[in-house]
């Protein structure tokens, strides 16, 4: 074994004083990392799992004159619950016979035969009895069928010129059973957790460089001795990259293992129209070994660039010469990607949308250090006592060390502006839920409204019908609205009786998997930013270890110490992370195009939230960091 190997393992079995701490630190922040990227990779391909098998009801990929059957998805209710019905009919018995059948069936539905998925059969009662003409479901859709154990949904064999599947309906022809288009609810998930994996991707590389570097100061000391013994450059770098890809192996097993073990809670989240089938969130073989070869290579590259100035000048290190300042044209980066936001507005393609926010969050974390050195400057220069003075020499001395213990935390504030202010809200609840509307040709207005006070009055029930330009209005005085709809159905020809309340139901879905995957979204985020400031306490208790021991020897009290290095930490919080709210609030803004998309008070709490929760877990890592910083000054 190269004896730069040997030492580096043994640097990770035996890390010194403090390190057991570090190791610990940087070991919790790689397996949530290592946990964090195996929920997106496995939710999204979880999503197209989930669209694999109900994707051919939605195809369209057959000509009329060759498809072996043709489909068309109705809207309907049961029991106030919104469901599908597709019609299906075959077209080519031949062919038909000749194909594998629908996934979850085990043959395309004849004329008159119903299949059912199992969350709607507990629901089947007189009312679908009735409108469907069949006493119970012919059968059951599996789940090779379904998209959620969730989902309501029937599937209905009919003749095919039946009402609704005529050429003159547009339905879908289909050249086989299983087709793979994308489902529209789903399409426009998968966009968004695109979007929303750009908005996190930088916290999430965040807390890996945080990982990495949680002991940088204690390694860079350790190795520029090495440097100055006699290793080369390579030699200390191999060093660092073996204790570093050690931790991060260990770190990404111990990420899999936690996702492993909450998949069953993760697949209760009812994103897309209902929990998740476990195995769709299971992950494969592949992506274990992506993770265990990701993760570790992440935090070695965030090591090795971490000690770039080790490699170069091991006498400086050794010496603490102060590091270069930082320049102000990493301003420049901050117009980036509000120009591209502005152009491109909410119609532009989600690749050009998700590069204009990954610019924006790349530059809160490239003007951050720049911020806090300014901050920490203006703290020095004003101070009135002993612990401000040294909090901001501390900034200026090292901004980009003080920057990335909360640099995820300051990004999660980028995230929470940006949807404070950019939020679809949906569904505006105005829909009217007192009337049946249907539309009509204008030829057959005055006979379908006939037809429904035929019916109402066959059935006992008493009911205005009003009719206008193409359209039938039915209002019925009864209590059962699923009995009404019973009457009227089918009473044009292939539509099922819906109320326009009814209507925003069937749309208020997609609205909702959005507001959830919002707070999945946050949550992420705050999860990131919280492993994060907490790992970079116990780094920044680390590295302070030396002029704290050098402090405490020359008389300064321990409680001064520490309540420089609580304000070290809070200032950049508080002096970064709020005009970074502003920023990613103009963000939402310019994509928007100046229009603030949010309802009610949601865009307000959601600051306020991210404000508490910011200064809790900066609270909560000061507390974390103080005993560490508290026993590393000793001696």
């Amino acid at each position: 074994m190269n004896p730069m190997t040997s030492l580096g393992l043994r640097f990770v079995r035996r890390p010194g004083p403090g390190g057991r701490a570090a190791n610990s630190a940087a070991f919790g922040a790689t397996a949530i990392v290592a946990l964090l990227i195996t929920f997106l990779i496995a939710g999204t391909l979880g999503l197209t799992e989930r669209n694999d098998r109900i994707g051919w009801r939605v195809s369209d990929d057959g000509d009329a004159r060759t498809a072996v059957g043709v489909t068309r998805n109705v809207d309907d209710m049961v029991d106030g619950k919104p469901f599908q019905r597709l019609d299906l009919a075959v077209t080519d018995d031949q062919r038909n016979a000749e194909l594998p059948p629908p996934p979850g069936l085990d043959h395309a539905p004849r004329p008159g035969e119903v299949f059912v998925s199992p969350a709607l059969a507990k629901l089947w009662g007189p009312d679908l009895a009735k409108r469907y003409k069949t006493a119970q479901p012919t059968g059951t859709i599996s789940s090779a069928g379904l998209s959620s154990p969730d989902e309501l949904v029937a599937i209905r064999g009919l003749q095919p010129n039946a009402p609704g599947l005529q050429a003159t309906n547009r339905p879908n022809y289909l050249e086989t059973w299983h087709g793979t288009s994308t489902d529209q609810r789903i399409a426009t998930l998968l966009a968004f957790v695109a979007f929303g994996i750009a908005l996190v991707l930088f916290p999430v590389l965040s807390l890996v460089g945080q990982a990495a570097g949680v002991a940088a100061k204690r390694r860079e000391h350790r190795l520029a001795a090495l440097r100055l013994a006699g290793a080369t450059r390579g030699q200390v770098l191999l060093l660092s990259a073996v204790e570093q890809a050690v931790l991060g192996f260990f770190g990404a097993v111990a990420g899999l293992i936690g996702y492993t073990v909450l998949s069953p809670l993760i697949a209760r989240i009812p994103i897309g129209g209902g929990r998740w089938y476990v195995q769709d969130l299971t992950v494969s073989w592949w992506l274990v070994l992506l993770v265990l070869i990701v993760v570790p290579l992440l935090s070695v590259l965030s090591a090795l660039i971490g000690l770039g100035r080790v490699s170069i000048t091991p006498l400086g290190v050794v010496r603490g010469q102060t590091r270069k300042g930082i320049t102000p044209l990493r301003l420049a980066l901050l117009v980036v990607g509000p120009i591209i936001l502005a152009v491109v507005g909410t119609g532009g393609a989600i690749l050009v949308l998700v590069i204009g926010v990954g610019f924006g969050a790349l530059a809160v974390r490239v003007v951050g250090p720049f911020a806090v050195q300014l901050i920490g400057r203006f703290l020095a220069r004003t101070a009135k006592g002993p612990v401000a003075l040294l909090a901001g020499r501390r900034l200026v001395d090292d901004p980009k060390a003080a920057f990335r213990p909360v640099a995820a935390l300051v990004l999660s504030g980028f995230v929470t502006g940006f949807l404070a202010l950019f939020m679809p809200y949906g569904i505006n609840g105005d829909g009217k839920d007192a009337s049946f509307d249907f539309y009509t040709s204008q030829a057959s207005t005055s006979q379908v409204a006939q037809d429904a006070k035929t019916r109402l009055a066959g059935a006992g029930l008493k009911g205005q019908v009003t009719t206008g330009d193409q359209t039938v209005d039915i209002v019925v005085a009864s209590n059962d609205r699923e009995g009404v709809r019973t009457v009227l159905y089918d009473l044009v020809p292939g539509r099922v009786p819906l109320t326009d309340a009814e209507k925003d139901q069937h749309q208020a879905g997609l609205f909702l998997d959005m507001r959830l995957g919002v707070a999945l979204l946050l949550g992420l985020v705050f999860v990131t930013g919280a492993a994060s400031t907490a790992a970079g306490a116990v780094g920044t208790a680390l590295d302070q270890a030396g002029p704290a021991k050098a402090l405490r020897r020359s008389g300064v009290p321990l409680k001064v110490i520490e309540r420089s290095s609580r304000l070290a930490a809070v200032v950049p919080v508080v002096g970064v992370g709020l005009p970074v709210v502003g920023f990613g609030a103009c963000c939402g803004l310019l994509l928007s195009g100046g229009q603030v998309i949010t309802q009610g008070n949601w865009g307000v709490l959601l600051l306020f939230g991210q404000v508490a929760v910011g200064l809790i877990l900066v609270a909560v890592a000061g507390a974390a960091g103080a005993p560490v910083l508290r026993k590393a000054s000793v001696g």
